[in-house]
């Protein structure tokens, strides 16, 4: 799969979204009057844990799948409690209210990228049809109306409930594609799919999406409607709302 253009796509999508993430968060911070090293540091954060990723994926230990309970996973799980952990931080509700609200939705098309990586992975042969817009991952969708609703969101024409809705809509889209993938994999949870068993999924840059694109999506979703919620009726967003 080295050198393949499914692992550019995941290359170029990862590096993309973990680009992005500290720009726009060293703009939020100057805002909420934060320290300019939260950037850096969030961007050193998500080196590391890329870094640990896909050295765990290259040395097979997250292929073992016979372990109880399976390894990959934890990935994905450590990743989104860490993530929703330090949402949840005092600091992070002035980050968020610094964080335009149009900028969470727009930074979802990335998933877009993940969909063609999905298709792509399909026909080098490493994945089943399940895992992608061919099969039951709908959650392209999410990525394509996201610039559309960025656009709407930024001019005002888009209020906060059909933000709402809309993130409840790639949540459940991402749901979907999350227990299609985890139950295409070898393991406990596997369902009688057609097709090998999607054992890519455990291998760099694969890993990848599970371990952190996935997390970022639904913390983007999470941030988002948090937001929405924080801003009915007003022109800005304050932290006590958060």
């Amino acid at each position: 799969m080295s050198g393949s253009l499914s692992t550019s796509l995941l290359i170029g999508t990862t590096a993309t979204v973990a680009a992005l993430l500290p720009l726009g968060l060293a703009r939020a911070a100057r805002k909420g009057g934060l320290p300019r090293s939260l950037a850096p540091a969030v961007a050193a954060g998500m080196i590391l844990w890329l870094t640990v990723a896909a050295l765990l994926a290259e040395s097979g230990a997250l292929s073992a799948w016979a372990a109880v309970p399976p390894r990959w996973p934890l990935l994905p799980l450590t990743a989104l409690a860490t993530l929703l952990t330090l949402g949840l931080r005092p600091a992070s509700r002035r980050l968020i209210a610094g964080v335009p609200p149009w900028q969470p939705v727009a930074l979802q098309a990335f998933r877009v990228g993940v969909e063609l990586a999905f298709w792509r992975l399909h026909a080098e042969g490493v994945a089943p049809i399940q895992v992608t817009f061919e099969g039951r991952n709908l959650d392209a969708l999410v990525g394509l109306t996201a610039p559309v609703m960025a656009a709407g969101i930024a001019s005002g024409r888009i209020g906060p409930r059909l933000t709402i809705a809309w993130n409840l809509f790639g949540l459940a889209l991402l749901a979907n594609a999350i227990a299609t993938v985890a139950t295409s994999a070898p393991g406990p949870i596997r369902l009688d799919w057609p097709g090998s068993p999607f054992v890519a999924i455990a291998t760099w840059p694969v890993v990848w999406i599970p371990a952190f694109l996935a997390p970022v999506g639904i913390f983007l979703h999470v941030l988002s409607i948090r937001q929405s919620i924080a801003r009915p009726g007003r022109s800005r967003i304050s932290p006590e709302t958060i």
